[in-house]
């Protein structure tokens, strides 16, 4: 996925990985990450859970809105 988000933003189209794995996204430096520490299959929020997931939308529309320099990443604490 980290490759998808490094052509879409080479063609002008800001983009945000989310993960649940950082272990295996985080190498391939995607242009910004959102780290969730959630359930593989429920990256953006467990199903039927609309908070958790408008939780993780507005994280991603702020780490494009806010990130300064690429390789920026939201991590839950």
């Amino acid at each position: 996925m980290s490759l998808i988000s490094r052509g879409l933003e080479a063609e002008g189209i800001p983009s945000v990985l989310v993960s649940v794995m950082p272990a295996l996204s985080s190498p391939s430096r995607p242009p910004r990450q959102l780290i969730r520490k959630l359930n593989i299959g429920a990256t953006v929020g467990r199903p039927a859970n609309v908070e958790q997931q408008l939780e993780t939308l507005r994280r991603m529309v702020a780490l494009i809105e806010e990130a300064e320099s690429p390789g920026a990443v939201d991590r839950d604490t």
